[in-house]
């Protein structure tokens, strides 16, 4: 974990850290260390981190695995909605932060929060496609089974799949896994209707908004962050020491 930083680019924030312990907020490791990251009281962001494709492998995907370990902290307790991890072709031009996708500019289907109800933190997808109407993104709850309803200072296996639509037809793919069980399936996505939209970057973006803040300081915790080409699935438990 300590070379990260050579992967992932806008890790530089102060909220933002490595850790191993952090006892005032109920933390207890998956493995050793984990990435912290804070959204202050009144602020928006967390963390915008991205690793770009075409950068480090020099291509962009049309399909890609994206998964990863999350654990909301004690104090995590949104009263609204905001980002989470997921995967996104923006290019700068559209497909977040009410520029809409028009089939040529730009996609995102990054992963979303609601506001805690009832102990419980629901996500999902939160998606810009070329078939959105207004100004901002779809949000799709992880509904199935009640799976995409989170519990604080608890891990889970978090799951993201992206496969790009034919350009111009609506079959564009999305699944989302909570601990390796399958929460969310949608098959009929239109990201793009041009070739030239591809992948572009796994986007570990953590925002409070919309136009709202963070009414108190929330964390949450992230590891054992995998891209893959096919599916990964939850690590294997670590057996006690005999």
């Amino acid at each position: 974990m300590a070379d990260w930083h050579a992967d992932w680019s806008g890790g530089t924030r102060a909220t933002v850290s490595v850790v191993t312990e952090d006892a005032r907020r109920k933390f207890e490791p998956w493995r050793g260390k984990a990435l912290r990251i804070k959204v202050p009281q009144g602020q928006h962001y967390g963390a915008s981190l991205q690793y770009d494709f075409q950068k480090h492998l020099g291509a962009e995907p049309e399909a890609v695995y994206f998964r990863y370990y999350l654990r909301l902290a004690d104090d995590w307790d949104p009263q609204r909605g905001g980002k989470l991890p997921g995967i996104g072709g923006t290019y700068g031009r559209g497909g977040w932060g009410g520029r809409p996708s028009d089939g040529r500019n730009g996609w995102s289907a990054r992963g979303q929060f609601n506001g805690r109800r009832a102990g419980k933190t629901p996500i999902g997808f939160y998606c810009y496609h070329a078939d959105m109407k207004g100004k901002y993104g779809a949000s799709w709850i992880w509904e199935k089974d009640g799976l995409g309803h989170l519990e604080n200072n608890r891990w889970y296996c978090i799951e993201q799949y992206a496969k790009l639509n034919t350009p111009g037809a609506n079959d564009g793919i999305l699944r989302g896994w909570v601990d390796g069980k399958l929460a969310f399936e949608k098959t009929d996505v239109r990201m793009r209707d041009i070739p030239e939209l591809k992948i572009e970057c796994i986007w570990i973006n953590i925002y409070h908004g919309g136009l709202w803040s963070a009414p108190s300081d929330d964390h949450l915790f992230i590891d054992n962050v995998v891209i893959a080409r096919q599916y990964i699935g939850p690590m294997a438990p670590i057996s006690p020491a005999k």
